[in-house]
C-alpha cells in the first residue's frame, strides 16, 4: 500500500481497497542529539504507518520532509524551507492526492515542531471549498495518557531524541541507533527564555535546547520502544478506521460553504 511501490494498475485497485483513504506521514529533516539519524521523525511516521495499514488498509504517500524545521538550522544536515513555501506545497501535494481519487487524507505527523504549522494548514481547508476532507494526529495522540506507557517512562526531560525516540528507533530502525555517540550532559535543558512567561517567542526551543537535544537517551531499551510502537500502531489503526467511516467532516463542510457562498 505504499504509494512508490505500486504500478498504475495496482495503485487504482490499491484506492478502492484503501476506501479512499491515504494516509500522508510527515517528517523532518534534522539533528535528533550525537545518536539518532537526522531522519528519525520521518522514519518513524512511515514505519508506524507500514505497520498499520496492514490491520487497516489505506495508501501511503511517499516519503515527506519540508516542513516546520527553522530552529534547527544551526544544526548540521537540517533541510529548513521557507513557511509560504510548506503551505504551497502540502496543499498542492493534498490536491495531487485528492486527483488520484483518495477523497480522504489523514496528515501522520511524527515531528513535534509542527505542532502550530500542521493544524493551522487544516483551519486553512475554510478559506476556500477543496474536493477533498483532511484530517490530523500526531504520532503520539491518543496515547497521552496510556498508564502502560505512564509506568515505563522515566525520562523527566524526554522531549526530542530522549527516552521515547531512542527505543522506539531501537525497534524501528536498530542499525541507525549510536548510543556510543550520546552526550548525556547535552540533553539537560537549559533556562532559555524562562521568566519571560506567559509571552511567546520564536527562538524558544533553540534557547532552551541548543543542542537539539533534550532528554536522556541511556533509559531508552527496545522493550520500551516495543511497547511505544504497539501503542502508536494501534492509536493509528483506529484512527484510519474513523475515518473510513466518517460522512459527519464533509458533510458540516459542505453546509459551511453553501451558506459562504449564500
Amino acid at each position: 500500500m505504499q504509494w512508490e511501490d505500486l504500478t498504475a494498475p495496482e495503485f487504482a485497485k490499491a484506492v478502492k481497497k484503501a476506501k479512499g483513504v491515504c494516509v500522508l506521514p510527515i517528517g523532518v529533516i534534522e539533528k535528533h542529539g550525537n545518536h539518532l539519524p537526522l531522519g528519525t521523525d520521518l522514519f518513524t511516521a512511515r514505519d508506524l504507518a507500514k505497520e498499520a495499514v496492514k490491520k487497516e488498509p489505506a495508501v501511503i504517500f511517499p516519503p515527506y520532509y519540508l516542513t516546520q524545521i527553522l530552529e534547527a538550522k544551526p544544526q548540521p544536515g537540517t533541510i529548513a524551507v521557507k513557511g509560504r513555501l510548506m503551505l504551497d506545497l502540502l496543499g498542492e501535494v493534498c490536491s495531487e492526492i485528492s486527483r488520484n481519487g483518495l477523497k480522504k487524507i489523514l496528515l501522520y505527523n511524527g515531528h513535534g515542531g509542527n505542532n502550530s504549522l500542521l493544524p493551522f494548514f487544516c483551519q486553512l481547508a475554510l478559506e476556500e471549498e477543496r474536493d477533498y476532507t483532511l484530517y490530523y494526529m500526531n504520532v503520539w495522540s491518543g496515547t497521552e495518557n496510556d498508564r502502560e506507557i505512564a509506568r515505563i517512562s522515566k525520562d523527566k526531560y524526554d522531549g526530542h531524541a530522549g527516552e521515547s525516540e531512542t527505543s522506539i528507533m531501537m525497534t524501528l530502525r536498530p542499525g541507525l541507533v549510536k548510543l556510543s555517540a550520546d552526550v548525556p550532559s547535552q540533553g539537560r535543558p537549559q533556562k532559555g527564555l524562562e521568566g519571560l512567561e506567559p509571552l511567546q517567542n520564536a527562538i524558544w526551543w533553540y534557547a532552551q535546547v541548543p543542542h537539539h537535544y533534550r532528554g536522556q537517551a541511556r533509559l531508552g531499551t527496545l522493550q520500551k520502544g516495543k511497547v511505544y510502537k504497539d501503542k502508536y500502531v494501534a492509536a493509528l489503526v483506529r484512527a484510519i478506521g474513523l475515518v473510513k467511516k466518517d460522512k459527519r467532516a464533509a458533510k458540516f463542510t459542505r453546509k459551511f460553504f453553501s451558506k459562504v457562498n449564500h
